[in-house]
Parts: C-alpha cells; structure tokens; sequence
C-alpha cells in the first residue's frame, strides 16, 4: 500500500541523494500535496533483518496452528487452545509485518514530513494534519523512544480513506487508533518527533483566526 512517496519527483529527489555517495539521513524536498518536506530514508539494512524476522514469525504462527490443532484433535484442549490463539496472532502479526516490509524496498524513503501532513510508505495517500490527534513516542527498553506514535482523530473514518487491509485494519484497533512511525527510518525517532511536533504545532497555528481587533472607547464628555 505504497502512497505518494512512490511518485516520481520524490523518488527522483531521492535518487539523486542516494546515488551520489553522499550518506544523508533526510534531505528537504517540495512534495505536490504536503508542499515544503522532508524526506527520511529508509535503513535498509535494518529492513532486510526486519523482513527475515516477520517472515520468521508468520512461519511460527503457521508451526503453532498446525501443532495447536493436533493437540485438540487428540483430546489436549488446553494446550491445543493456547496454541492455535498463539499461533493465529504470530500468523497475522508475521504477515501484516511482512507484506508492510516488502513495500519498503520500492522507494529509499521511509516518511515524509511536510507542512500540511506526512506520508509514510505503507499507507496509500498523505495524511493530512487535520486526521491527527497528538503525536508522541513509543518507548522501549529503558524508556528510550522506539517509534513515533501518531494519535488519529477518528481510526474508523482513516481507515475506509486510506483503504487500509484487513489485518491493518485490526493493528489499527489493537493500537486504539495510533499509527507507529520511524520504524526502520534512518534519522533517530527523537528527531522525527520533534519535526512532526514542529509541523503540528504550525498547522494548528495557521488554523487559528486572527484575533478580532481590540475595539476603541471613546470618553464622554459631560456638558454642563
């Protein structure tokens, strides 16, 4: 589900960077829909691992139905169950990742984060800043951010707009309706929150109206 960032003035943009030796993490770029951008580059080493890894736990997933449904069907109820639940989110979860993963290798750009929204390449279309709640972090390990979470204002309607798959349409309800961004990106994800952030905090500003002029009062003079 490749969006804009497939099209060819970012991606010739890109190329340009990638091939000519240079080892950027982002470079800057006028997008036809978001206007003035940034271009993040995808890692793609960590792509290639991350892709073994998906595809690794989709075959678990497979492992643990078939072992799962030979437990139940000779009287291991118990066992059987844990196994097939087991199995059947390692399944979903592998393939969702997988597929997800693969697009990645179609473009160098892993997101792009421009004045009026972003676009991150396993979603079709830009997302516009209007469609965004709040933008924060994923933290793992010792509280170290792992991924930007981006907060959707209203999951269902985004959903049936960026014609979202089945299974990202159940990532999405088991995430409450948050998006995770920077995955994979080559810039750290403190710098992608805080380009987001800045973005955002622009948008909702040049939706504000202008303040009403302050009204003046005039003195009355009493005449006697």
């Amino acid at each position: 589900m490749v969006g804009g960032i497939g099209t060819h003035n970012s991606n010739e943009d890109a190329q340009v960077a990638m091939t000519s030796g240079q080892q950027t993490d982002s470079i800057e770029m006028d997008h036809a829909t978001l206007g003035p951008s940034v271009a993040i580059y995808d890692d793609r080493r960590g792509a290639q691992r991350h892709l073994l890894m998906a595809v690794a736990m989709a075959a678990g997933g497979v492992l643990g139905l078939l072992v799962g449904g030979n437990d139940l069907r000779t009287g291991e109820a118990a066992t059987g169950v844990v196994l097939v639940v087991a199995g059947v989110s390692l399944l979903l979860y592998g393939v969702t990742e997988t597929r997800a993963t693969a697009k990645r290798f179609g473009t160098p750009v892993r997101l792009v984060v421009g004045e009026g929204g972003f676009e991150d390449a396993s979603i079709d279309g830009p997302i516009a800043w209007d469609e965004v709640e709040s933008v924060g972090f994923e933290k793992v390990g010792r509280g170290q951010p792992g991924a930007v979470r981006v907060q959707l204002r209203a999951p269902g309607e985004f959903a049936g707009r960026h014609a979202l798959s089945r299974q990202a349409r159940l990532m999405l309800r088991i995430n409450n309706g948050g998006l995770y961004l920077a995955r994979g990106a080559r810039t750290p994800a403190t710098d992608v929150l805080d380009l987001m952030s800045d973005r955002l905090a622009g948008h909702l500003r040049s939706r504000k109206p202008p303040a009403a002029p302050a009204q003046r009062i005039r003195r009355r003079t009493s005449r006697h």
